[in-house]
């Protein structure tokens, strides 16, 4: 494997945006929403500002420990029944949750093309994934 083929470029379509990164292909991530089995993309919260309300992307913790106490009504109303818990483990984290949120769609490069996914959960997380940012989202083998 050579180190171009640990990348792969996205779009995620969410909300009526479209947010394109490079992505790492993490062959590590078996990561799937608990219920319904659907595999997670794991994103820098940063990348999703505009797409999501910036109230949830600031409380993510409160969020996932059922505070909505800072979410304005309307906001809460809308993304209530969109947002997930998925609980993962890493290195250096046993029991972590990530919140996720279902797009309308995400679509992977492959060679030229793009492939549009439709069956994925976008895990947001609160940190940037590399020092350098040379990515800023991590795709699971499956979704290839």
């Amino acid at each position: 494997m050579t180190k171009k083929d640990m990348y792969c470029n996205i779009k995620i379509k969410l909300n009526n945006e479209e947010i394109k990164t490079k992505a790492m292909i993490d062959s590590g991530n078996m990561l799937k929403e608990p219920i319904t089995g659907t595999p997670v993309i794991v994103v820098e919260s940063t990348l999703l500002e505009g797409a999501i309300p910036h109230e949830i992307l600031k409380n993510l913790e409160q969020i996932i420990g059922g505070d909505f106490n800072k979410i304005d009504e309307e906001i809460k109303k809308e993304y209530m029944t969109k947002l997930k818990l998925i609980p993962y483990s890493s290195l250096g984290k046993q029991n972590g949750m990530l919140l996720g949120i279902k797009p309308d769609f995400i679509e992977i490069q492959k060679e030229e093309n793009f492939e549009k996914i439709d069956n994925v959960i976008i895990g947001i997380y609160n940190k940037s994934l590399t020092k350098k940012g040379e990515y800023r989202a991590l795709v699971g083998i499956e979704l290839l």
